[in-house]
């Protein structure tokens, strides 16, 4: 039985001064605590849970009058009595107000709050390139937080996502695919987080019943040139200045891919055997094995003459530093020429059998230029190689895969010779005019 202190006043309390603990009585186990002039009321008692000593802060003496310390520790007396530690209680009860305060945060969550979360997160812990980055907020800005922006997260439904993606569907189909997986990761890393629980509202089997059915369309070709039109635009080339231009040039020479270009290496080049080694992983058809490009004299002369122009690790930096050039720099350089060819009164570089969407000749891709353009030539073309190269050897100077009856010899030796005859033949015909 513990023994009851006396029955303290509110005057005999505030004359108290000495540090120390005082049992102020009315309640059994109510006491007050004088530390560095500073009065706090507090409960002592055995829990009925732990059956331990224990003491819960009831609160300071110039905010809780003696009055209602006595009431709050009966209060807690009343609950000891009915099996329940007043610690764990206050406990367990901030924890559930933390807990709401939290889910009423999150339940005011917009998509424009979450995308600068979703934001802060790859910023911090992935390696998205700013290129990446770059995209991901113009798609935010011009296509999803104009319709969606303000929509607390719990609330979106499927039929607003499709609102985002509608006007994209038929005529932006990349970018609407592109739009809708930044959606899906965006909800998919929001309740992973457990920013709401609701079932992810991105979710291409219902959206494939929302939005409008694609007429397939013809596969557009990238835009070639004529191959008799190849030593004009080559010369045209060979005069416009510009490290892209040596790179849209050198592709030209080797039939190489526009990536492949401007992601060459002067580690890549075997000067000794005059090829250019792609490693396989550099190659759309990565399973054909690394890509060994022959070098023509020409190409060679060309590398040898950017060498001399700054220190980088690829062949072609781009002039805003020493990294690769961009994918659009090529086709100004196609542009820029095709303007030029123009104003002269000349005939511009388009294809002779594509159209744009509006009708209009379309102009030459580097992809066209460099590998379409040459496949054409060493098919059947009598102002070029004159038939003299076969199908099986065009296909593997494009790293293309070879279905005849030669395909495995081809593929063991992979054709050196009669390939960088071919390249250099190549490089002849389109330097005809220079």
């Amino acid at each position: 039985m513990p023994k009851v202190a006396t029955t303290l006043s509110d005057l005999q309390v505030r004359r108290l001064k000495e540090d120390g603990v005082y049992f102020v009585g009315g309640v059994v186990g109510l006491a007050l605590r004088i530390k560095n002039f500073q009065k706090t009321f507090f409960f002592r008692y055995t829990s009925p849970v732990t059956k331990t000593r224990r003491e819960i802060t009831i609160g300071s003496y110039s905010v809780c009058s003696l009055k209602r310390a006595r009431e709050q520790a009966a209060e807690y007396r009343m609950q000891i009595s009915e099996g329940i530690d007043p610690l764990l209680l206050r406990e367990e009860t901030l924890q559930k107000q933390r807990e709401e305060a939290v889910r009423q945060e999150r339940a005011a969550i917009t998509v424009s709050k979450l995308a600068d979360l979703f934001i802060q997160y790859k910023d911090t812990f992935s390696d998205w390139s700013v290129k990446d980055r770059d995209l991901f907020f113009s798609r935010l800005g011009r296509y999803i937080l104009p319709i969606i922006g303000k929509r607390v997260i719990s609330e979106v439904t499927p039929q607003q996502i499709a609102e985002v993606l509608q006007p994209l569907w038929l005529q932006h189909r990349a970018v609407a695919a592109k739009t809708r997986q930044m959606l899906r990761q965006m909800f998919s890393w929001a309740k992973a987080k457990d920013y709401f629980d609701g079932a992810n509202p991105v979710d291409p089997q219902v959206l494939q019943h929302l939005l409008p059915k694609r007429i397939i369309q013809e596969p557009r070709h990238h835009a070639m040139l004529a191959v008799s039109e190849m030593p004009r635009f080559m010369k045209a080339l060979m005069q416009y200045e510009g490290i892209a231009a040596r790179c849209l040039q050198f592709a030209i020479l080797t039939a190489t891919r526009s990536g492949n270009a401007r992601e060459a290496l002067w580690e890549e080049i075997n000067w000794d055997k005059k090829q250019w080694i792609i490693p396989a992983e550099k190659m759309k058809a990565s399973a054909n094995g690394d890509h060994i490009v022959p070098l023509s004299d020409q190409a060679l002369e060309l590398i040898r003459s950017v060498q001399t122009q700054g220190y980088s690790s690829y062949i072609f930096p781009s002039p805003m530093g020493n990294g690769k050039l961009s994918d659009a720099a090529l086709k100004v350089v196609i542009r820029a020429l095709h303007m030029q060819a123009l104003e002269k009164g000349e005939k511009g570089f388009v294809d002779p059998k594509q159209k744009t969407k509006n009708e209009l000749p379309a102009v030459a891709t580097p992809h066209g230029l460099a590998r379409a353009t040459f496949r054409t030539w060493a098919q059947d073309d009598e102002l070029g190689n004159d038939k003299r190269f076969s199908a099986s050897i065009a296909e593997l100077c494009l790293h293309h895969k070879i279905d005849d009856a030669y395909n495995g010899a081809y593929e063991r030796n992979q054709a050196l010779k009669s390939r960088a005859e071919m390249m250099q033949a190549w490089a002849d015909y389109c330097l005809t005019e220079i």
